[in-house]
């Protein structure tokens, strides 16, 4: 029999918590999907229809490196209209969602011992493969202001990378204030390290800043449409500066992960009006949810939150008990949220815990966090 040593892979734990709520949970606090309710269904099914009327087999043809011009062209006009981000569309190179263009960027930037920057906590699904490339991962505490980037760039150093969630955070909900934005960027342009912004949520806020990406055309911006058009459809892209745009699309040609139907189908949404009926009623719908959020863990649980969302789909909060402990008694009773003990660079907070509004309705949340409270109660 061969023996292969394998490197450690870890399963996620928003992964292991998202399995759980497939089963069925009445009160969903795990899911970092969008809201079933404002995902357009109807729009989807028609560009569908649209696409396989026009382009017929041709739609389900290999896709080309580093996505369809077509689609990178509206993607350059939507990051215009939408975000305040103006990008040539041979800049953006499409992904199969953001994991995809992260992981694609490790690839290419990562080396074992190279220093990453992240805010502590930060996205496991992130850091995962960062640790995976061999990367050193320093975590910076993170506050209310997001990565308090003052003190943090006098260590930093050409050819390290700071990878960052600066609006509408996860799993904080917090935003970076003006100051640490500008001073971030201001001492990457001196230094010369990279910075990696991850901005999923900002398109869906009425109050988030604006993109890193939108400040300095140095930011390797990774974007998606997950949140917006459905994360089935497996559309992201990344906003890549000349010296790294041609390397990139070459690496995601190993892939050939993109397909081609969705690009099509993505396009076709970009193109019309879904994108602006879209936001129409989600911009202040998720903001409206996560005011519910923390009025409810003021009530049941005070003390628990441990930072101010803002905006986004998440906040952080402190259980007082074993969070995967509790998780088990709270899927019992209907209730699930993700475990944060991982988010944390080094593991600590085991009774940290994520809870998101993407999927859950408003009316139920109150209620959840009322169940969430009593159950940590019969643990004591």
């Amino acid at each position: 029999m061969v023996k292969v040593k394998l490197p450690r892979v870890d399963w996620s734990p928003v992964e292991l918590a998202s399995r759980v709520s497939r089963r069925g949970a009445f009160y969903n606090f795990a899911s970092g999907s969008p809201d079933p309710g404002l995902i357009p269904i109807s729009d989807v099914k028609e560009a569908v229809e649209d696409v396989l009327s026009e382009y017929g087999s041709s739609a389900l043809s290999y896709p080309g490196a580093g996505g369809l011009r077509e689609l990178r062209i509206e993607a350059s006009r939507y990051l215009r209209e939408y975000l305040g981000v103006n990008a040539d569309w041979r800049s953006i190179i499409i992904t199969s969602g953001a994991q995809h263009a992260i992981k694609l960027l490790t690839q290419l930037l990562v080396r074992k011992g190279t220093r990453v920057y992240v805010e502590d906590p930060t996205f496991y699904e992130t850091l995962a493969p960062f640790r995976f490339q061999g990367a050193k991962v320093i975590g910076v505490p993170i506050t209310d202001d997001g990565m308090p980037t003052g003190e943090v760039v006098k260590g930093i150093k050409e050819g390290d990378i700071v990878y960052t969630i600066p609006n509408c955070h996860n799993p904080t909900g917090t935003c970076m204030s003006e100051d640490n934005r500008r001073i971030l960027i201001e001492a990457a342009e001196e230094r010369g390290f990279l910075i990696i912004e991850d901005d999923p949520y900002t398109v869906l806020s009425l109050n988030a800043p604006r993109p890193l990406r939108a400040m300095s055309s140095s930011i390797i911006y990774v974007g998606t449409f997950s949140k917006l058009l459905g994360p089935g459809l497996r559309i992201g892209f990344v906003v890549a500066p000349n010296w790294l745009r041609g390397s990139l699309e070459r690496l995601e040609q190993h892939d050939f992960s993109t397909s081609t139907l969705t690009q099509l189908i993505v396009h076709r949404l970009l193109k019309g009006n879904t994108v602006s009926r879209v936001l129409s009623r989600v911009r202040g719908f998720y903001e409206g949810k996560l005011r519910i959020l923390v009025n409810a863990l003021d009530e049941y649980m005070p003390n628990s939150l441990q930072f101010k969302p803002t905006c986004g789909f998440y906040a952080l909060i402190r259980l007082g008990v074993d969070a995967e402990r509790l998780l088990r008694s709270a899927v019992k009773a209907g209730l699930t949220y993700v475990p944060a003990r991982r988010f944390f660079i080094n593991g600590n907070f085991p009774d940290a815990a994520r809870l998101s509004i993407g999927v859950i309705k408003p009316e139920r949340i109150e209620d959840g966090i009322k169940l969430l409270s009593n159950l940590i109660k019969g643990m004591g």
